[in-house]
């Protein structure tokens, strides 16, 4: 069976078993439907459900928590028929998230500002690893002989615990006196420090479990969801096995491409998981409506053009067995993941742009301990930059400094409190001696402009406001809540006004810095963007990338919304190309059997020899091409929805 590292595509099923379904577990699961999945489907994995939210074990444990009722021990008939097929089996776990264990042992509840205890969130310093959680990974381990376990409920599910105990060992730790007063919400004393506190736990919570686990089943591979990703973009700092999440229901090809390269830059194994279904959908809030095919595998595409692995969501029926008629479906699907897997899966990225997602400003930003608060901001301006033909990666602080060299443009969104005074420093820096930012968003601008003498951004009142956006002298397109940049000696490539004659004022601009330039646009435009697509928000983006940086792939023409991107493998270059139309982000679309496909599509790549041959993959067909001063030019007529180009040198 392949390890988590070798595991390209996989099938998760889940349900969080709840006796108040009333459900027999197992009362309708067949070996045969098992044994069809594995054969038919052919996932490298499988994940199904053992304990969900509620805290209720979906097989007969030892521990405290089975269900009331079972038909049989499913847990034993699906380890025993992937084992007999060859596929990997996984388990989903709700770590932090447990009602059930709160229920029963309320003092291992986090405790509220109030002093109430919450009904489903345990302490993470307190005794539930080891009452519970440690005690019934081992056994899924040992007994049932799993190969991994997903763990659910985690980082996006703790939360700040003011139970005495925790309170006063953030005083002994950090020989802070609060005198009784509780930090409870920003501006408060001591608040960032006793979140950061809270944080920490939580990260010893994590090395704790998986090293108890690692220290009897050291082949047991382990990941907490959405651990070290967007969600909690820092430094990997437990032995954890391999990185995983599970992107939105809604807007997932969007939320996907970032989340894969927020992911992508901690060099581990990694995988992001689809929901197969959209939920609460446009105005009649349907529930479960399920995706075509067609929306699925552009999804996958999203992820695999990045290097990762893809998985599919589908539920179980509450007695725990698998809906066969959704994931007979999943053939196709696999086919399509199995079929490019050898020209992307666990490539590294070829540098050209990144963005910033910053560490410190997330984390001051937060309502809570990590989450996604605010980033809509970035997974913005990540579409954007995709669908303007940049090939852009996603990095944080941590993977960014001493590094910063290796890109040609670095992207920094909208901030909300700003950076801390290094990496500020390093990125004035990086373009002093050469590189290329941009900079988006008034906050963001003005933050820079502090450390750009003779740079002002308009002060006067904006917001609602709308503004018209010229690129190339047209009005073509609307700004909200945009400033005006002034810079002496600044280049002006796009310019906002409130009606036709007021059409002078510098919206953005592209100013020289020492040997490199710094571009500013002081609207957020990311999130406009990702609220309402317009052309000329592509048209800008493109405009200012063409003179501040020489990208290794670049699109020349085509019809429709390209995503490029070249990943290196196995000493190899492959030209990733996804097809990004589709009403990603439309509530009234909740479902697409048909993406229109990419029409003409010139590209050049930057190569210091000719190649030998340029192949498109997975078709096989060898494409014409020219090669003259360092540049391939060749032409793809038609993309589907995901292609490659395999570079033969």
């Amino acid at each position: 069976m392949k390890r988590r590292a070798e595991s390209a595509f996989g099938l998760h099923f889940d349900f969080h078993a709840n006796p108040a379904t009333g459900a027999v577990i197992g009362a309708t699961l067949r070996e045969e439907d098992i044994r069809e999945i594995c054969r038919e489907i052919r996932p490298d994995f499988i994940q199904v459900d053992c304990k969900g939210h509620p805290g209720w074990a979906s097989y007969p444990t030892a521990l405290e928590n089975p269900m009331p009722a079972f038909a049989m021990d499913t847990l034993a008939l699906w380890r025993r028929v992937t084992k007999e097929e060859g596929v990997a089996l996984y388990l989903h776990y709700s770590g932090v998230i447990d009602r059930r264990f709160c229920a029963h042992h309320p003092e291992e509840a986090i405790m509220n500002p109030d002093g109430n205890r919450s009904d489903s969130v345990t302490r993470v310093a307190g005794h539930y690893a080891d009452m519970l959680l440690i005690p019934q990974l081992k056994e899924l381990a040992g007994k049932y002989g799993a190969d991994g376990v997903w763990v659910d409920g985690e980082c996006w599910g703790t939360a700040l615990d003011y139970d005495p105990a925790t309170v006063a060992a953030f005083e002994k730790e950090c020989g802070i006196d609060l005198g009784g007063e509780m930090p409870v919400k920003p501006g408060d004393p001591w608040f960032e420090e006793y979140r950061e506190f809270c944080r920490e736990l939580f990260r010893r919570y994590v090395r704790y479990y998986v090293d108890e686990v690692h220290r009897e089943y050291p082949d047991f591979q382990i990941a907490s969801n959405w651990a070290y990703t967007d969600h909690m973009p820092e430094p990997v700092t437990a032995n954890v096995d391999f990185l995983s999440g599970d992107f939105n229901p809604g807007n997932s090809f969007n939320v996907a491409r970032y989340a894969g390269r927020a992911i992508a830059q901690q060099n581990m194994t990694w995988d992001l998981m689809a929901w197969n279904f959209r939920s609460g959908h446009g105005a009649l809030k349907l529930s479960g409506v399920p995706k075509h095919p067609v929306q699925i595998m552009q999804e996958a595409a999203a992820v695999l053009s990045l290097g990762g692995g893809f998985q599919n969501y589908i539920t179980q029926y509450p007695d725990g067995s698998p809906r066969m008629e959704q994931i007979r479906r999943m053939k196709e699907v696999g086919a399509f993941v199995r079929a490019r897997e050898p020209y992307c899966f666990r490539g590294k990225a070829e540098h050209n742009a990144v963005i910033l997602l910053s560490t410190h400003d997330r984390a001051l930003e937060h309502g809570n301990l990590w989450g996604r608060t605010g980033y809509e901001r970035t997974v913005g301006l990540t579409a954007l930059m995709c669908d303007a033909g940049q090939p852009v990666e996603i990095a944080c602080e941590h993977t960014l400094r001493g590094r910063c060299g290796d890109y040609g443009l670095i992207a920094v969104p909208e901030l909300k409190y700003g950076l801390e005074d290094d990496m500020k420093a390093e990125l004035l820096a990086y373009a002093e001696n050469g590189g290329s930012l941009l900079l988006t968003g008034p906050f963001t601008c003005r933050y820079f402009a502090e450390d750009l003498p003779g740079v002002t951004v308009d002060e006067s009142e904006q917001e609602g406001r709308q503004r018209w956006l010229t690129v190339d002298g047209e009005f073509t397109g609307i700004l909200k809540d945009a400033h005006a940049v002034n810079a002496e000696g600044a280049e002006t490539v796009g310019r906002i006004g409130d009606a036709e004659r007021e059409t002078n004022l510098p919206g953005a601009v592209i100013l020289p810095y020492g040997k490199g330039k710094i571009a500013m646009i002081a609207a957020d435009i990311g999130t406009q963007y990702g609220a309402c697509v317009q052309y000329i928000h592509r048209d800008l983006i493109r405009a200012l990338a063409e003179k501040l940086y020489a990208p290794t792939v670049k699109i020349e023409g085509t019809l429709g919304m390209l995503e490029c991107g070249i990943l290196k493998k196995d000493g190899k270059r492959f030209v990733q190309l996804v097809n990004a139309n589709g009403s990603h982000a439309s509530a009234e679309c909740a479902t697409e059997d048909f993406i229109p496909p990419v029409l003409d599509t010139v590209l050049t790549v930057a190569a210091d020899k000719r190649p030998a041959a340029l192949i498109l993959r997975p078709e096989g067909r060898e494409l014409d091409f020219t090669w003259a001063d360092g540049k391939i030019t060749v032409s793809v007529p038609r993309i589907e929805l995901f292609e490659i180009i395999e570079i033969v040198e």
